[in-house]
C-alpha cells in the first residue's frame, strides 16, 4: 500500500496549527468545565479559513500540488482510493449557491451545516431560500485535558425545525478524541443525542486541528487521527448511519489516510471557486461566508453530490 511521502507528513507538523471547521466556531453552554478553553479557540475560528490547494494534477502515480502554504509538492497517489470524477465545467454559481451539473441536469443538492452559533432559525425561510439539507451539529468534546462531552444547545430544535420545513437532515460532531476508546465513546454519545431521529444524510465525524496551545489534540499522530475516524465511523455504522468523514483538502492529504478511510463519505472543506481535491468526495463546504434567509450572519454553505436515494442504495 503506498503511503504519503515523508516530507508532506514533516511540514504538516509545521502547519498543524491551521484551525478550519463548522465545529469549532461555538461551545455549548452544557460543556463542561474546559468550556473556557473551548470559547477562547471559537473565538479565532471565526476568521480563520481553511486552506485550499490548487492546480493538482496526477502523474504516474505521483499527485503534484500547489499549496498555497507547502508551495509546489509531489505526493504518493494512494493505492485503491477512489478518484474525483467531477467534470470541472459542470459547477456553475449565481449571487446565492453554487451548482453541478452533468449532461445538462443538475447534479447536486444545495445545504447548510449550523450549530448553536447560527442562532435562532426561521427553517420555512431556510427551504424558502432553495435549501435542500442541512448538517446539524448536534454535539461535540471539549478542547481541553478534560474533554468533556456536550450537547449542542440547539440540537434537538434545529433537527426538528429543519425535519418540520421539509428540509432533509444529516448531522455532525464535533469531535477531539485521541483514542479509539473516546472516538467510540462520540459515536455512542451522539447516538443517545439523536434518539430516535432518523437521519436523511450521513452523521458525520468532525475531527480538527486547533488554534490553541492546549489543545488536547495537538500530539495526537496521523496514525491515530486515522483510527479514530475509523472507530467512529464503524461505531455508527453499526448504529445504522451512514458514516462520513469532514475535513479539509490539506488534511486529507497529510494527516488522514485515505486508504484507511475510502469506505466512507468523505465530506472536503476547501473554500475555492471549485473543488480540486484528487480524491473522490460526497459533499463540499465551498464557503463560511454564505448568507442564507432565515439565518442571521453568516453560514457555511454545502453542495452535497448525493441524494437520500443515493445513500438508501
Amino acid at each position: 500500500m503506498k503511503q504519503l511521502i515523508t516530507v508532506a507528513l514533516a511540514v504538516l507538523t509545521v502547519s498543524a496549527s491551521v484551525l478550519c471547521g463548522c465545529g469549532s466556531k461555538d461551545s455549548s453552554s452544557s460543556q463542561t468545565s474546559d468550556s473556557s478553553q473551548a470559547e477562547s479557540s471559537a473565538a479565532s475560528a471565526e476568521t480563520t479559513q481553511p486552506v485550499t490547494d490548487s492546480q493538482v494534477q496526477a502523474t504516474g502515480g505521483k499527485i503534484h500540488i500547489n499549496d498555497n502554504a507547502l508551495g509546489d509538492i509531489w505526493i504518493t497517489e494512494l493505492e485503491g482510493v477512489p478518484v474525483n470524477k467531477l467534470s470541472a465545467d459542470g459547477f456553475t454559481a449565481d449571487e446565492s449557491f453554487k451548482y453541478y451539473s452533468e449532461n445538462g441536469q443538475p447534479a447536486s443538492n444545495e445545504g447548510v451545516d449550523v450549530s448553536s452559533f447560527s442562532g435562532d432559525i426561521d427553517w420555512a425561510k431556510v427551504k424558502e431560500s432553495g435549501i435542500d439539507f442541512a448538517m446539524i451539529r448536534i454535539g461535540g468534546r471539549g478542547y481541553g485535558d478534560e474533554g468533556g462531552l456536550y450537547t449542542d444547545d440547539k440540537a434537538a430544535e434545529n433537527l426538528q425545525g429543519a425535519q418540520e420545513a421539509g428540509i432533509k437532515i444529516g448531522a455532525y460532531f464535533y469531535s477531539q478524541a485521541t483514542t479509539n476508546a473516546e472516538a467510540e465513546e462520540e459515536a455512542e454519545y451522539a447516538k443517545e443525542i439523536l434518539g430516535d431521529v432518523k437521519l436523511d444524510y450521513p452523521l458525520a465525524f468532525d475531527w480538527e486541528i486547533v488554534k490553541d496551545d492546549n489543545a488536547r489534540t495537538d500530539g495526537v499522530t496521523s496514525t491515530q487521527a486515522t483510527e479514530c475516524a475509523v472507530a467512529f465511523c464503524e461505531k455508527v455504522k453499526s448504529y445504522g448511519y451512514i458514516p462520513m468523514v469532514y475535513s479539509p483538502s490539506r488534511e486529507f492529504y497529510f494527516k488522514f489516510d485515505l486508504s484507511r478511510l475510502k469506505d466512507y463519505e468523505l465530506w472536503l472543506v476547501q473554500y475555492a471557486n471549485k473543488p480540486d481535491f484528487y480524491y473522490q468526495f460526497s459533499m463540499w463546504q465551498y464557503t463560511e461566508s454564505g448568507h442564507v434567509d432565515g439565518i442571521d450572519g453568516n453560514v457555511d454553505l454545502n453542495i452535497s453530490f448525493k441524494n437520500t436515494a443515493d445513500y438508501a442504495k
